[in-house]
């Protein structure tokens, strides 16, 4: 058996870090007089960040060999030390660049170190029949019902790659809290006459193409080519007009825009209806407010560091 002797949440500035880690995603980058790579690693309490420089030895070559080996979803052994950088604790790691050359069998590890999963996903599957369950409209809440249940990987898949939710079940638990602030905006703003309806449908949906967008590798979850060649937005509304049918057609194209425009002035689609603007603020609220608590996560009072997810300073009082 494989030792693992550090976890995530152990690691701070100064620490010796000698132990095995999920590597959740990499990427090769530039420096001034080379390239390094960048890792996010991960386990049972969190996630976080390392960097491998490689040493003197290692040209630009071998580290571009080392960087295109890796299996993310894996686990490798990270050998090297821990320091604080712009406010954020990293593993650096030289020597122990060979070490990433193969992943660590899986016989020799013990799986409950490695699953961060945070979420609660019965809870989260209830709180989501529930806003189900607010929809009137007998045809668009089968819509609903239909491609949440016949979408594999729904209830399972991360919400993102790196900024927010980005564990099994984020994907879920995103799609609830966007849901509930939308629900709770229409019902805030003054002589607002919004469809709820089709507000709940949006916001139950807008995410719906990322479930088809990761895959499950090793004990973690990968971003298929999909994510970035095709985006999650366009094979979202191909789920949805595959369900089109029972559905009055004026309100299923406003749920369908909701879904297409739903990333607001970012978006190749712009909102243009109270209940568009409603779930892209929901979205946007749920996904920032996640990326935010997380970069908190571990300072004591008085402190502050660049947010990884953020990349913004954060600070706890």
């Amino acid at each position: 058996m494989f030792e693992k002797t550090v976890f995530v949440e152990e690691i701070s500035g100064g620490v010796q870090v000698d132990a095995p880690f999920v590597v959740d995603a990499v990427e090769l980058r530039e420096k001034r007089d080379g390239k390094y790579i960048l890792l996010n690693i991960s386990d049972k309490t969190g996630r976080g960040t390392c960097k491998v420089w490689g040493t003197s030895s290692h040209d630009v070559r071998q580290i571009e060999a080392f960087c295109h080996a890796i299996q993310p979803g894996e686990v490798y052994r990270i050998q090297g030390y821990a320091k604080e950088f712009n406010g954020t604790c990293e593993v650096n790691v030289n020597d122990g660049i060979t070490h990433l050359a193969d992943p660590v069998r899986e016989d020799l590890l013990d799986p409950s170190w490695f699953v961060y999963a945070p979420a609660d996903g019965d809870g989260v599957r209830r709180g989501l029949g529930r806003m189900a369950a607010q929809i009137e409209d007998f045809g668009i809440s089968s819509l609903v019902s239909r491609v949440m249940n016949d979408t594999p990987g729904f209830f399972e898949v991360p919400a993102a790659k790196h900024r927010h939710h980005a564990y099994a079940g984020g994907l879920a638990e995103h799609t609830l809290e966007t849901a509930e602030i939308a629900a709770n905006l229409a019902s805030t703003i003054c002589r607002a006459e919004m469809d709820t309806d089709v507000l709940l449908a949006g916001a139950l949906l807008h995410d719906i193409g990322k479930a088809s967008c990761f895959r499950r590798r090793g004990f973690s979850f990968v971003a298929l080519p999909e994510y970035t060649l095709v985006g999650h937005t366009a094979i979202g509304a191909a789920a949805l007009l595959r369900h089109s049918a029972d559905v009055d057609p004026s309100r299923f194209a406003h749920i369908l825009h909701i879904l297409m425009a739903h990333h607001g002035p970012h978006g190749e689609v712009q909102p243009r209806t109270p209940e568009a603007w409603g779930v892209h603020f929901a979205d946007n609220a749920s996904a920032t407010l996640r990326s935010i608590c997380d970069d908190v996560t571990g300072l004591r009072p008085g402190e502050e560091r660049q947010g990884a997810r953020t990349r913004q300073p954060v600070y706890r009082f």
